[in-house]
C-alpha cells in the first residue's frame, strides 16, 4: 500500500484530491460570487490590462533573474551562457508547477548533462547554493517588517519574533559549523532526534545542506556577493508582481505590504503543492493576506482568481518555449528524465541525504 501510495500517479489524484479540499474550504469562507465581480469590473478596462500586463512583466523577470544568478554558480563548472540557464530556470517552475514534487530542480541538472555534457554530481549543487540565497531575503524582511508600514497585531509579533529566533539560530549554527562542523552536525542531531523518524533525516539534510551552501557560496565571495544582489533584485520583481496584481482588481496595496505578504506567501512553497498549486494559491494566499494582513477576503480571493491562471498561463507558456528553442518535449523532460531521477536520486536514502551531499561536493574546479 506504501508503495502503491508513492507512485508519481497516486502522489498527482492525492494532490489533486488535496486541492480540490482546500478550494472547498475557500469557497466556505469567502464569497466567490463577490470575488468574480470584483474582478469583472476591473480586468475589462484599459487600466486593469495593463496593471495585468505589468504584473507578468515582474513574474517573468523575477524568475529570470533567478537563472542569471544561477549563471553565476555555473560558471566555474561549465560553458553555459545566460539565456540557457534562463532557459532552463523556466523549464524548471514550469514542472514544478504541474508535478506535486519539487521535480524541476531535478530536470535542471538533467537536461543540463544532455545539452552541455556536465555532469549531475557538478550541476546538483549549484542547484543547491542557488536555492538557498532564496531564504535569506524572506529572514531578513520579514525581521525589518516594522519599517515597512505594515499594521502590526500580536499574529504578526508572533511571526516576527519566531522568525528573528530562527534567524539568530541560523547565524549561530552557521558560525558554529564555520569553526567545527562536526559539533554543528552532532547538535543538529540532537535536534532533529526529537522529530518523527520520517521527518528526522529529510529536515537535517535540508538543514546542513542549506548552510554547507551559504558557506561554500561565502568562500567565493566574487560569485557570492554578485548573486545576492540578483536575489534581493528577483525578490522586488516578486514583490511588484504582487502589487500589480492586487492593483489590477481596483485594490491598492502598499509595496511593503506586497513584499512581506508574497515573501511570507512563497515561504510555504518549501512543502509539495497540489498539480498546478490547485487550491494551495487561494488558501495560502488567505491565509496570508487576510489573516495576517487583514486584507479584505473579498479582495484577496479576487486576486488569486486573477494571478493564479495568469501565472500558469506564463510559467506553461515560457517553459513550452524553452523545450521547444532547446529540442525538448515535454514527455522527454517530465517522463523519461523525472523517472530517471526518481530511480537514480530519490531513493529513500538519497532523499534524504540529497541536499547535505550535493553541497559538500562543492565547485571544486
Amino acid at each position: 500500500m506504501k508503495g502503491l501510495s508513492s507512485t508519481p500517479a497516486a502522489k498527482v489524484i492525492i494532490g489533486l484530491l488535496i486541492g480540490i479540499g482546500l478550494l472547498f474550504l475557500v469557497s466556505r469562507f469567502v464569497n466567490v460570487s463577490m470575488a468574480m465581480h470584483v474582478l469583472q469590473q476591473n480586468l475589462a478596462t484599459p487600466r486593469g490590462i495593463i496593471l495585468a500586463f505589468l504584473s507578468g512583466v515582474a513574474f517573468l523577470l523575477a524568475f529570470s533573474i533567478r537563472g542569471m544568478r544561477w549563471k553565476l554558480f555555473l560558471n566555474p563548472i561549465g560553458n553555459v551562457s545566460t539565456f540557457t540557464a534562463i532557459q532552463l530556470f523556466l523549464i524548471s517552475i514550469f514542472i514544478n508547477f504541474l508535478l506535486p514534487i519539487r521535480g524541476g530542480e531535478i530536470a535542471k541538472p538533467l537536461i543540463l548533462r544532455r545539452i552541455a555534457a556536465i555532469p549531475i554530481s557538478r550541476s546538483l549543487p549549484t542547484i543547491v547554493m542557488d536555492k538557498s540565497l532564496d531564504f535569506l531575503p524572506a529572514f531578513f524582511i520579514m525581521a525589518i517588517v516594522p519599517l515597512l508600514g505594515v499594521q502590526m497585531d500580536i499574529k504578526l509579533w508572533l511571526i516576527l519574533g519566531t522568525v528573528s529566533g530562527l534567524f539568530i539560530s541560523l547565524a549561530l549554527f552557521v558560525g558554529l559549523a564555520a569553526w567545527k562542523r562536526a559539533s554543528a552536525i552532532t547538535l543538529l542531531r540532537k535536534i532533529t532526534g526529537m522529530l518523527p523518524r520520517s521527518m528526522e533525516g529529510k529536515i537535517e539534510a535540508f538543514a546542513t545542506g542549506f548552510v554547507d551552501s551559504l558557506l561554500i557560496g561565502a568562500s567565493r565571495p566574487k560569485i557570492f556577493i554578485p548573486a545576492v544582489l540578483l536575489t534581493c533584485v528577483a525578490v522586488i520583481f516578486d514583490s511588484l508582481f504582487a502589487m500589480f496584481a492586487f492593483w489590477t482588481i481596483g485594490f491598492p496595496i502598499s509595496f511593503g505590504a506586497a513584499i512581506f505578504g508574497y515573501n511570507l506567501y512563497n515561504m510555504f512553497y518549501i512543502f509539495p503543492t497540489p498539480p498546478g498549486q490547485v487550491g494551495s494559491n487561494e488558501a495560502m494566499g488567505l491565509l496570508v493576506f487576510t489573516g495576517l494582513l487583514h486584507l479584505p477576503a473579498d479582495q484577496v480571493t479576487a486576486m488569486f482568481i486573477f494571478s493564479h491562471p495568469w501565472a500558469a498561463l506564463l510559467m506553461c507558456t515560457a517553459g513550452l518555449i524553452c523545450l521547444k528553442t532547446l529540442g525538448l518535449t515535454i514527455s522527454s523532460s517530465m517522463k523519461a528524465q523525472l523517472k530517471q531521477s526518481q530511480e537514480e536520486f530519490l531513493s529513500e536514502e538519497t532523499e534524504e541525504e540529497f541536499l547535505s551531499e550535493s553541497a559538500r561536493v562543492g565547485l571544486e574546479s
